[in-house]
């Protein structure tokens, strides 16, 4: 009869043999274990917990660093923007503030809701835009500094400060006449 341990306190054992206990410490003992597989299915618990947790992926909704959604998704749809003579077009614009005042944006730069700053979801950073609400005619130049509008209704959203000055603070989204500067 030929009995089968596969554990570190213990070898094979076959007709004739004891089994070697916790007590036994001999190093003959240790070294057939070792060649005899008894490793082998602690790699293979090592290497199934491995790629267990390598699956495994946070779904955080925000990251602090530019609080944009993440995950493997790609960038949500740009939205159809309609084009007007030059390089000038027509944006949904919305506007943020309180909020995220005083708090990182995607460039790294400190959000001020009293700057003419703007975000986007893929212009570069340091673009400028004249925006202008041409309902009122009022327009102002921003820079383009963060990440956004999360939602994919929107196509900008501007700080607090060019909401007051294109009179769209109470409304809370516009259309914009946005013209790319140089």
């Amino acid at each position: 009869m030929k009995f089968i341990f596969e554990h570190p306190t213990q070898m094979q054992v076959g007709k004739g043999h004891e089994i070697a206990s916790r007590g036994d410490s001999s190093e003959e003992t240790r070294k057939d274990w070792k060649t005899k597989g008894g490793w082998s299915w602690y790699y293979l618990l090592i290497a199934l917990l491995i790629l267990f947790l390598s699956s495994c992926e946070s779904t955080a909704l925000y990251t602090s660093e530019n609080n944009m959604p993440r995950g493997r998704a790609t960038q949500p749809q740009q939205r159809q923007t309609s084009r007007v003579s030059g390089n000038a077009e027509y944006m949904v614009a919305s506007w943020y503030g309180n909020e995220f005042h005083g708090r990182a944006t995607a460039s790294g730069e400190i959000f001020n809701m009293y700057d003419f700053t703007a975000a986007h979801r893929t212009l570069p950073f340091g673009t400028k835009l004249r925006l202008k609400n041409e309902e009122t005619n009022k327009e102002v130049i921003v820079t383009i500094n963060d990440r956004g509008p999360v939602s994919t209704e929107r196509d900008i959203d501007v700080s607090y400060r060019v909401a007051q000055e294109l009179d769209f603070v109470n409304a809370g989204i516009m259309r914009l006449r946005v013209e790319f500067l140089d």
